[in-house]
């Protein structure tokens, strides 16, 4: 006898228990917001706007200064949606349920979940440190166990929690980086268990996980020569290129960014350069004390040779003019006129974008779509991790055709730029 009709509901369940061994990067991001949107009928343009950590001031002396607190927020908005569509016939869906996920659902989400890492692993563009290992050259190459050590040493100096940390890798930079670090790790069983395996194991080097994801993005450092120099102008900057003044840093649209004023640039910078100013350093963003190490800083969006200002993140927040600790300050210094702004690598260079980072770094929301009636022949919905995903069956009478579609709805966003670290590997392996 044939199995029991397989319908939407059974597929969609499918579809969620396949995608929960696709995509590591999907299952360890922020989901906390996502309770907060709609459970029903969610679409495009909802927004909840995310609140960051308020950042105080330790005053040393019994005189209490009351601090103006201005709450900052990222906006976290349902802007994207991804859809595949399905082809099968009514006998299919008499497979046994093996068969049928293998055939039809697995290809399916597949696709669905790959668009969906995809772009999320393109927040990574948005991490703004960089640590790299390089020859005699400068040139990149393979990351070594103290390169991923540099790594998670520079989250902890911006002060990301010690659990939660995941680490991102593209397959060949997978292969390489286990290559160069077997035999290294302890105890026994973990070496033993990369040997076998030839993949990066669990809680290695200070890492919680460590994930391999062939969507990591292939980066191109922009053609800038390193000869300009700032201005010593700073504004707080939006991704709408409003420029609004410094005293506004906690703006609802854009608290993490700023714009900095430049001499001309010769060669362009491209979003997701890293670069540093000469003379701002990081400060622990506890204490505000200098660490007297370079603040590096990711260039928002692409910067034409010939232009003047470059929109960085995380936000560039200086001491008070006094000297004294600020609210939400990020750097020992502002920058002074004439300082000069250095790319992190070489100008040209084409390298893999793997990275360590902390889960609360960015966050995803998933919504639940409309169950669609009428004309519909059926319709399933289900979520399993966070995730929300529909499938639809539908009937087109004019042209007497009959469709089925699985859809994904969600939202991204990047809340906290320094919790992530590029690593990058290169891309000449030698093919």
């Amino acid at each position: 006898m044939p199995n029991e009709f397989i319908n939407n509901q059974m597929i969609t369940q499918m579809g969620l228990a396949i995608r929960r061994n696709q995509n590591s990067l999907v299952q360890n991001v922020d989901r906390s917001y996502q309770s907060q949107f709609a459970q029903n009928g969610g679409k495009i343009g909802d927004t909840v706007n995310v609140r960051l950590p308020n950042d105080n001031v330790a005053i040393q002396g019994a005189t209490v200064n009351p601090q103006s607190m201005v709450e900052r927020s990222i906006p976290l908005t349902i802007s994207s949606r991804w859809n595949t569509s399905l082809s099968f016939t009514t006998q299919d869906r008499t497979l046994k349920v093996d068969r049928f996920a293998e055939r039809y659902v697995a290809p399916s989400v597949n696709v669905l979940v790959g668009a969906l890492a995809a772009d999320l692993i393109g927040l990574s563009l948005q991490f703004s440190n960089l640590v790299r290992n390089t020859d005699d050259s400068n040139n990149t190459i393979t990351p070594s166990s103290n390169t991923w050590l540099r790594a998670n040493a520079i989250l902890s100096e911006c002060n990301a929690e010690a659990a939660n940390r995941y680490a991102i890798l593209d397959p060949l930079s997978e292969a390489d980086t286990v290559a160069g670090l077997m035999g290294m790790f302890n105890p026994a069983g973990e070496i033993s268990d990369i040997n076998r395996s030839g993949r990066m194991g669990s809680r290695l080097l200070g890492v919680s996980g460590w994930m391999q994801d062939n969507t990591v993005i292939v980066h191109q450092t922009g053609s800038y020569d390193g000869q300009a120099t700032a201005t010593g102008a700073v504004n707080s900057f939006t991704p709408t290129g409003q420029v609004v003044p410094s005293s506004n840093i906690s703006a609802v649209a854009s608290p993490h960014m700023s714009l900095i004023s430049v001499s001309n640039i010769n060669g362009g910078l491209n979003a997701g350069d890293i670069i540093t100013i000469t003379g701002v350093n990081r400060v622990n963003r506890i204490t505000k004390q200098s660490r007297a190490i370079p603040m590096q800083f990711v260039v928002a969006q692409d910067v034409a040779s010939g232009a003047t200002s470059i929109p960085i993140m995380p936000a560039l927040i200086p001491p008070n003019s006094d000297g004294s600790a600020a609210l939400y300050q990020t750097v020992d210094s502002a920058p002074v006129s004439g300082a000069k702004v250095n790319v992190i690598g070489k100008a040209g260079e084409v390298t893999r974008r793997n990275f360590i980072y902390h889960k609360k770094a960015m966050t995803l929301a998933t919504v639940d779509l409309e169950m669609v009636t009428g004309a519909t022949i059926d319709c399933g919905r289900d979520n399993l991790d966070g995730i929300s995903l529909r499938t639809l069956t539908y009937y087109d009478g004019p042209v007497d055709v009959r469709g089925t579609r699985m859809d994904l709805l969600y939202g991204k966003a990047m809340l906290r730029p320094d919790w992530g670290v590029i690593v990058p590997s290169p891309t000449d392996d030698g093919f």
